[in-house]
């Protein structure tokens, strides 16, 4: 039976770390060449004064144990994840919960005389559901930020057109449009309210966004601070090309549709089929964990359907 248990446990860590990969890339930092060159030069243009001004803000936000954590590279990029996600709770809270449930899973299964290893295992699926549940997170507000850009960058035309200035300008949308577009801009205002230059603001905004649209709208403002123009007819050109953009994306979607869905049905079929024969015939299914060969033929099934799913994710997540 225990070993029954572990590949069970084992077929639910390799699917949930595959539906991880083959989640939509629209999430993650999306990054666009020249628009990033440009956004780079800008930071690099920064005086270290600006960006020491621009740290102790941010650390002032942060917990104490995270403002330690943050210290570390791969803890800081955790908390970059979290703040992509939206997620209020800290660094420091999430790793000592996830680290406490594992640990009373894996003393639960000692306790019920089961091997080790299943903790371990049941250790791995906790943690990849978590980061699972993360990045979930991260593709569903940013996906729901470029959605709301458009209609931000219309207010924000609308208010300079009537004489305010680019400060009132992201006060208004931080106050007129839910979450994340409100969130973001409101926290923008503020560092615009509180004496920053407008260029740190808008790097910081940025930097918190990684999106291709906020990257366009990030680069059409500091382009006008730099050399002037229009600015409300910048905004408006970049809102119909980002509507435009958004509109090519939604088909490409739906034209996908079938082929993201047979990348679930190709995940799920092993564990559906592996389920079936367990209950109907446990005898044809035990030389899998009872013979050397089963064992490095499961080894051999869960390496290709890690790398199948690593393919199709490249196959449908197209960039626009």
């Amino acid at each position: 039976m225990s070993m029954t248990l572990f590949f069970v446990l084992i077929f639910t860590a390799v699917f949930i770390i595959s539906q991880a990969l083959i989640l939509p890339a629209a999430g993650k930092k999306v990054k666009h060449i020249e628009l990033t060159k440009r956004l780079n030069k800008a930071k690099g243009q920064l005086d270290s004064e600006s960006i020491t001004l621009l740290n102790d803000y941010y650390n002032k936000s942060l917990s104490p144990i995270d403002r330690r954590l943050v210290s570390i590279k791969y803890f800081a990029n955790m908390k970059k994840m979290l703040e992509l996600a939206g997620v209020k709770m800290g660094l420091g809270d999430i790793l000592a919960r996830t680290i406490l449930i594992c640990l009373l899973i894996t003393v639960a299964l000692l306790l019920m005389d089961y091997p080790w290893y299943l903790g371990l295992v049941a250790s791995v699926i906790i943690i990849s559901g978590v980061i699972f549940y993360i990045n979930w997170k991260i593709n569903s507000r940013l996906e729901k930020f470029e959605e709301q850009l458009p209609e931000a960058l219309d207010i924000m035309r609308r208010m300079l057109q009537a004489g305010q200035p680019l400060t009132q300008a992201f006060r208004e949308v931080g106050y007129e449009l839910p979450n994340p577009a409100g969130e973001e801009f409101k926290h923008t205002f503020n560092l615009l309210n509180f004496g920053y230059d407008l260029k740190i603001a808008i790097l910081s905004m940025a930097d918190r966004v990684p999106t291709v649209s906020m990257l366009a709208f990030s680069s059409a403002v500091l382009l006008q601070k730099d050399t002037g123009g229009n600015l409300a007819e910048n905004l408006q050109k970049v809102s119909v090309v980002l509507r435009a953009r958004f509109k090519l994306a939604r088909k490409i979607k739906t034209l996908s549709a079938e082929s993201r869905m047979g990348a679930w049905i190709l995940v799920l079929a092993p564990f559906v089929l592996f389920m079936a024969l367990y209950l109907g015939n446990r005898e044809f299914v035990e030389p899998l964990w009872t013979d050397p060969r089963g064992i490095k033929s499961v080894i051999f099934g869960m390496v290709s359907l890690l790398i199948g799913a690593i393919w199709i994710k490249k196959v449908v997540n197209i960039e626009v």
